[in-house]
């Protein structure tokens, strides 16, 4: 043997998820390999591109027309949010406007510029409630599969591209918090705190027929 190849899947901070250190996955991988009866000269290699590469970049899209709680965007499923269609991953989201914006939190769903139906990213993506047309949208943790996965679908696809030294919305590396909070709405938080009883299953839930 003279290579092993472990592979990738090693995972980035995203919504709802909190994974382990990447020393903990390279110290399972060195036990593994030590164990394996392989040649002193077999070679170990990884895939960690997402884990080291994800909180690098985020894109910025505006917002071309806004239904309800939906927000049609310049960018989509064809761009830079593959992961946020084939995935459905809620992807951390940022307003960006000068000025005022409402603090209240809302769910939105977006769509992407093309024809196609499949062009639908379903978040949910938490958002001012009084987000607009013309609003930009910072949506982060997409050094990954972003940019790099963008077609010229429907003639969309063209990206400028600018270097900033800030913090990513999250880090597994201590750049930023090591999580990304799930916000919940008042319907989800009301929905936790109702208490429902059911019946009891077998006989002891059968309801009694009425004699005669």
């Amino acid at each position: 043997v003279d290579i092993v190849d472990v592979g990738g899947g090693f995972p980035s901070v995203y919504p709802g998820m909190v994974p382990p250190d990447m020393s903990e996955y390279a110290d399972a991988i060195h036990r593994g390999f030590n164990e394996m009866p392989v040649s002193e000269t077999t070679e170990l290699w990884c895939e960690p591109g997402r884990a080291l590469v994800a909180e690098s970049s985020s894109v910025l899209c505006r917002v071309d027309l806004r239904k309800g709680d939906a927000l049609y965007l310049n960018d989509g499923s064809y761009g830079s949010l593959f992961d946020a269609t084939h995935s459905r991953w809620p992807f951390p989201t940022k307003l960006v406007r000068d000025g005022e914006s409402s603090t209240e939190l809302k769910p939105f769903r977006f769509y992407g510029p093309t024809c196609d139906s499949i062009d639908h990213m379903p978040g949910p993506f938490f958002l001012p409630a009084d987000i607009r047309e013309g609003d930009f949208i910072e949506i982060g943790m997409l050094g990954a599969y972003g940019v790099a996965m963008s077609t010229g679908f429907n003639g969309y696809g063209e990206h400028d591209l600018a270097m900033v030294e800030d913090a990513p919305m999250a880090s597994l590396y201590g750049l930023a918090p090591r999580s990304i909070p799930t916000v919940r709405t008042t319907a989800e938080e009301t929905a936790r705190k109702i208490v429902r009883l059911s019946r009891p299953k077998g006989k002891a839930g059968q309801r009694k027929k009425s004699r005669r």
